[in-house]
């Protein structure tokens, strides 16, 4: 249940203590609004962090001591709330606004509902009382949060002015601002009603394949988190990438955030010669070749020499092993179509996942498109009773992918781990819901050397980056506290 938050009273800005932080402050930093920002990190967060600015980057985050992993940077409150309000009679116009004119109010109405009860009270007639406005500093630093420039106001925005009858007091493209603000730096807060949040310090944050923080919920609070250590004056960056999508490929990484967030990744994973999630095997002794992209020519791939032997491929190498990937990754798409439609002969897919793999590891190796097929496939083989150990030798191949894919703490290594145990347990006939139950001494004796470790190394994982009372961590700790009661119930302690 999320918890509702205690009104906070708007910071008193120490004009003081501004002028001394501006005194510092480049013209670039000036025009970046860094002090006003680093004013609020004193007053806010002790000063553990500082705002800075980079002309690549723009608006980064700095740590102004040291932190190891596992530890708290700060916890942040959200800066707004926005939920939909049926009965309104401003949402119920806005709703019916969306749904007839759907070529104008492109997005949901949500969105627009956010914007329009994101204006301060001199943007709305006297005696609104449809429109909840906010104060002038919550606005400021909405409109510090990231957004793209905005010269026009759209079509929706201007609409919504003169039927909010808003013209006299704020403008259309004042409306756009808020309104991109909120697209672009939006989270889901409740379901029922639907409703997204806004934070202030999580906008300043860089992107990292290979991030030093991780950030959760706790309540409605924003908790950042230290994922490596970090020292006094390190930029502190988050994975604007999901866990499963940090064990992708370079190529693929780029690509999502090119689609999605609209710029080239530069991190130092990214920048490195051998792309760890993206092997092929070697010609001459089947060790690893990693692709190396710094080295790519027009049209052409280039690979690492042989972690093995050293060897250097051919360029003719290079065009039959993208040529089995591509034809691969195309085989991989075909059988996701068919686990999505509803009623497909599981046993077809098994059989064509099979043959493409069986293919593919003759040249892939190290590789997240055969991840993904290990994925795939463990879902498949554990709803046979015939194929429980098919099921189990795939997750055993994702864990030692992922050991080496990622290079260092990774929430989608700590839920394949707590998945294995899991479908250990259940393979041996233990009851998980809703509460452990071994079924017997022999199947006690059989699960203490190996399940009570895998939970133990998901749990260390799950610790440090979420913390010891997020349902991330708890809900495998739960596991492994009933499992190791059951073990000495037998006498099996781990």
């Amino acid at each position: 249940r999320r918890l509702s938050l205690p009104r906070r009273p708007a910071p008193q800005w120490r004009t003081s203590h501004m002028a001394a932080v501006e005194e510092g402050a480049s013209a670039e930093e000036l025009g970046a609004d860094c002090p006003y920002i680093n004013e609020y990190c004193q007053q806010r967060h002790r000063g553990v962090v500082r705002c800075s600015w980079l002309k690549l980057k723009g608006r980064i985050l700095l740590s102004s001591r040291t932190f190891q992993a596992g530890e708290i940077i700060f916890r942040e409150p959200p800066l707004h709330i926005v939920a939909e309000q049926p009965g309104n009679p401003a949402f119920d116009r806005l709703k019916e606004l969306c749904a007839k004119y759907n070529k104008v109010f492109e997005y949901e109405p949500l969105w627009y509902w956010t914007a329009l009860n994101s204006l301060k009270p001199s943007q709305l007639p006297p005696g609104e009382t449809r429109l909840k406005p906010i104060t002038a500093d919550q606005q400021r630093k909405l409109l510090l949060l990231f957004h793209s420039d905005v010269t026009q106001p759209s079509k929706a925005s201007i609409e919504l002015v003169k039927e909010m009858s808003l013209e006299s007091h704020a403008t259309a493209l004042e409306l756009e601002h808020l309104l991109q603000v909120w697209i672009l730096n939006c989270f889901e807060h409740s379901d029922s009603p639907l409703g997204y949040s806004a934070y202030f310090m999580s906008s300043f944050m860089s992107h990292s394949c290979l991030p030093n923080a991780v950030w959760h919920y706790e309540g409605d609070n924003f908790v950042l988190r230290a994922r490596s250590a970090i020292q006094d004056g390190d930029e502190i960056t988050v994975s604007y990438l999901s866990e499963d999508s940090l064990l992708e490929s370079t190529g693929s990484r780029r690509k999502h955030l090119r689609d999605s967030k609209h710029f080239e990744c530069v991190c130092v994973r990214c920048g490195a010669d051998r792309d760890y999630s993206r092997g092929f095997k070697c010609p001459a002794c089947a060790g690893v070749m990693y692709h190396n992209h710094l080295e790519d020519r027009p049209g052409i791939a280039v690979l690492a020499p042989c972690e093995a032997c050293g060897r250097l491929s051919a360029a003719s190498d290079f065009v039959a092993l993208f040529e089995q990937e591509k034809w691969f990754q195309s085989r991989l798409d075909e059988c996701e179509q068919k686990m999505e439609k509803a009623g497909s002969d599981r046993s077809d897919i098994i059989k064509a996942l099979e043959e493409a793999l069986g293919k593919a590891e003759g040249v892939l190796s190290q590789h997240f498109l055969l991840d993904k097929a290990w994925t795939l496939l463990s879902d498949l083989y554990s709803r046979s009773a015939r194929r429980q150990r098919d099921a189990e030798s795939v997750v055993r191949k994702r864990i030692a992918f992922e050991e080496v894919a990622y290079p260092g703490l990774s929430g989608s290594r700590a839920w394949t781990l707590e998945g294995y145990a899991d479908m250990i347990l259940r393979h041996k006939g233990v009851v998980l819901e809703p509460e452990v139950k071994v079924p017997s001494e022999a199947v006690a004796k059989t699960l203490a050397a190996t399940v009570p470790k895998i939970y133990q190394d998901s749990l260390q994982i799950l610790r440090l980056m979420f913390g010891n009372r997020h349902d991330y961590f708890s809900a495998v700790h739960r596991k492994a506290i009933e499992l190791d009661a059951e073990l000495k119930r037998f006498g099996c302690a781990a």
